[in-house]
């Protein structure tokens, strides 16, 4: 957390960085030194007081899905509530582009999806508004790209994040 604070935020010091990094991104490497932990990247990051070089795997438990209706009217054949897709209508837009609820796995578990990219936009993580996911999703007319990770994953990144101070420095904004 605290390595992310000062190097990743996107605030005024480090703005290059904003929008850079996305839910569910594993850092690999600081300044070509293996880590797989904070603490390890932090003893890297206080060594370099200049620039780092971070090497990233872009979301690697995420899945990605891109769906067309003919018309703006049409359902898209799924269920959401909050930030976690529900259920998936056999035979809908969402079904024919390969959603399945409950398809995602995480920790060797069977569990359901979590919303956390609409379009290419973040959506946060603590979202709990149906409505805002549902307004990302309509916004592209009739073609959505939606990208989900799995909710128990997500559900620790939430926890996590609501242990810190000042969290909402961490959460995209929906």
């Amino acid at each position: 957390k605290q390595w992310y604070q000062r190097r990743v935020r996107g605030n005024q010091k480090e703005p290059a960085l904003m929008n850079k990094f996305h839910v569910g991104d594993q850092l690999l490497s600081v300044n070509g030194q293996p880590v797989t932990t904070v603490a390890e990247a932090n003893t890297i990051m206080e060594m370099t007081p200049s620039g780092v070089e971070l090497l990233l795997k872009r979301m690697p438990l995420a899945a990605e899905y891109k769906m067309h209706r003919e018309k703006e009217a049409e359902d898209w054949g799924m269920q959401i509530r909050q930030n976690r897709l529900v259920d998936v209508i056999h035979g809908g837009i969402a079904w024919t582009a390969g959603l399945q609820p409950f398809s995602a796995e995480f920790a060797e578990k069977a569990c359901s999806w979590a919303i956390t990219q609409v379009n290419k936009c973040p959506v946060s993580v603590l979202c709990r508004s149906t409505d805002v996911i549902w307004s990302k999703i309509n916004s592209g007319k009739t073609d959505a790209l939606i990208t989900l990770q799995p909710s128990e994953f997500v559900n620790i990144l939430s926890n996590s994040l609501l242990e810190h101070p000042h969290y909402e420095d961490f959460v995209a904004r929906s």
